[in-house]
């Protein structure tokens, strides 16, 4: 969902008219059964080997 031209904070200097700009909204929330027609996406997951190399990256930095 995009909302064009309402108001933002006057010094948001990336609008092009000063004090208008827009917003941008994502819901990526689960759906119950009801809210949708269509069935909804699957769960996600990092691969394996991405999970061991992060991992590893956070116990070096101490995370």
């Amino acid at each position: 969902m995009l909302v064009e031209n309402t108001p933002i904070d006057y010094l948001d200097f990336a609008s092009p008219v000063s004090g208008l700009g827009s917003k941008m909204g994502l819901d990526a929330t689960n759906k119950w059964p009801g809210e949708t027609q269509r069935e909804w996406g699957r769960t996600i997951a990092m691969d394996a080997e991405v999970t061991a190399r992060m991992d590893s990256l956070f116990v070096a930095l101490g995370l």
